[in-house]
């Protein structure tokens, strides 16, 4: 196994209450028994459980040339749910995280104090974070690239919600939000972690003939059916969003935009102070929003024109907007002005969904597009973020070789999720192209380190084992929603779960 051509061999270990950063090898071994991605950082949670830690972690293909590699996990327990989750990082996050020098950062305890991490060229620094703790994401952004030097840096943060004790913060990928349903805003705001910013310039060896072969999958993904549309309005459009519903939105696109190495470009702008048609730099501030996350526009669309001014404050207050959603619409607010003060008043409230009578999943808002047996067993295992469509979006179930047997339906999405977390796939890729199978994925991981003990079954060994053992760190034995109890429902679960064991 050639390690030194998907990962950096480092793990960063940051202790809050000591304020230090102390480095470990990630060694073959360890890449041997658990692959990477998900199944590391479990491996890590699992090492320092005694202090509650937040891991962040890359996948074994993250930063490489193969196709749709942009993806990282974050992985802790949800200060929410109570269980054990993994959120997909994506956009530019994980890669700036792998090239920084760093595979795997885990933090550990509470700091008195506001602090950021901040990690560059094989280094790490704690340090003070009082000019940023306060203000919005947008701001926080702008200041720590200003006070860098660098607009290219990334950044993992949180908002004012993250900071307050808000139940709905989320983390935030620079300045657009995140897939983060599960709170973690608020863990990172309890151990008044602002930020970890990333900036680096590392590169990873590369096998013979492992660009060639990734080139070639990359080339065969543009051939599918998916990719003759570009943009989130497509992929909602294919997850049956009404036509009617996305105009608005439609109105203001200035252009799509692919994270890193994308096939597909997933990402949406849109102008929001200026026309869309706009092909020099605009000379306001901040005239628009990038689009990422097709649950949060999902949940928003009864605010029709006032969608984009509100999803602009979610995004700078660090809230999660498919919670925000539900509680707006709730609360019977559709207008933007009233939308965007009671965004802000939100960001300062430690509001519970189940409080104020919003339908929850063990205290989350749930997908908001489908109550299928299928969704609702996702849901139900809440392992992974269902901020992620949860079907196939380049075609149906058919075109991916699964019938209507909901158990088989979840589990194909289970498999994908933690698949793509594992490898550092994005986790919209994974469900975009039916061409890009398990198998392949495992050839190019293979092909990458030159690992033939690598293949599609045992790959697939590990995803179901991940899913299982962090399944079963569930301490809070949450009930799924009275309107979901059903003995279909338990008995779907049960059988899921004898998939796993099997």
């Amino acid at each position: 196994m050639d390690i030194e051509n998907a990962y950096m061999g480092r793990i960063l270990v940051a202790d809050l209450n000591e304020g230090t950063c102390e480095e470990e090898e990630l060694t073959e071994e360890m890449v041997k028994e658990h692959i990477g991605g998900a199944v590391i950082n479990l491996a890590l949670y699992k090492q320092h459980v005694d202090r509650n830690p937040i891991v962040f972690g890359t996948g074994l293909l993250t930063g490489t040339f193969a196709p749709s590699s942009c993806a990282g996990v974050m992985t802790g327990k949800s200060p929410v749910t109570g269980r054990v989750c993994h959120v997909p990082l994506s956009w530019q996050t994980a890669v700036e995280l792998k090239y920084s020098g760093y595979d795997f950062v885990v933090v550990l305890g509470e700091s008195d104090k506001p602090v950021r991490l901040w990690l560059h060229d094989e280094l790490a620094e704690l340090a003070d974070a009082g000019e940023v703790w306060g203000r919005d994401v947008w701001q926080t952004t702008d200041k720590l690239r200003y006070e860098h030097g660098d607009d290219y840096v990334q950044l993992i943060g949180i908002g004012p919600a993250g900071e307050k004790g808000c139940r709905i913060a989320q983390i935030s990928e620079g300045a657009w939000g995140s897939r983060d349903v599960f709170g973690m805003g608020l863990a990172m705001g309890a151990r008044k972690l602002k930020a970890i910013a990333m900036r680096g310039l590392g590169s990873l060896e590369v096998a013979d003939g492992f660009f060639d072969e990734c080139l070639e999958a990359q080339q065969e993904l543009r051939k599918g059916a998916s990719f003759e549309k570009q943009g989130l309005v497509a992929l909602l459009e294919a997850l049956g969003v009404d036509a009617a519903d996305l105009e608005p939105i439609k109105q203001k696109v200035h252009r799509h935009v692919a994270s890193f190495n994308c096939a597909y470009a997933a990402n949406t702008f849109l102008m929001i102070d200026e026309p869309p048609g706009l092909l020099k730099e605009s000379k306001k501030d901040e005239p628009g929003l990038l689009l990422t996350d097709p649950a949060g526009v999902i949940s928003l669309l009864f605010l029709k024109e006032g969608l984009p001014v509100v999803l602009r404050e979610i995004n700078r207050q660090g809230l999660d907007p498919v919670a925000c959603g539900a509680l707006l619409k709730k609360e019977g607010v559709a207008e933007a002005g009233e939308a965007v003060k009671r965004v802000q008043a939100l960001a300062g409230e430690e509001v519970d969904l189940e409080d104020a009578g919003v339908e929850n999943v063990y205290g989350i808002a749930p997908w908001p597009l489908s109550e299928a047996l299928e969704a609702r067993l996702i849901q139900a295992v809440s392992v992974f973020s269902h901020a992620v469509p949860l079907s196939p979006l380049g075609g149906g179930w058919a075109d991916v070789s699964v019938g209507e047997n909901p158990v088989e339906r979840a589990q194909w999405w289970l498999d994908r999720m933690a698949v793509s977390s594992i490898l550092g796939i994005c986790p919209i890729a994974a469900l975009l192209s039916p061409e890009f199978t398990l198998q392949k994925m495992a050839e190019l991981g293979a092909k990458a380190v030159d690992w033939d003990e690598l293949t599609e079954e045992a790959l697939l060994k590990q995803a179901r084992k991940l899913v299982q053992e962090t399944h079963a760190l569930d301490e809070a034995n949450g009930t799924v929603p009275s309107s979901w109890a059903s003995a279909d429902l338990d008995g779907a679960l049960e059988k899921l779960r004898q998939g796993w064991e099997g």
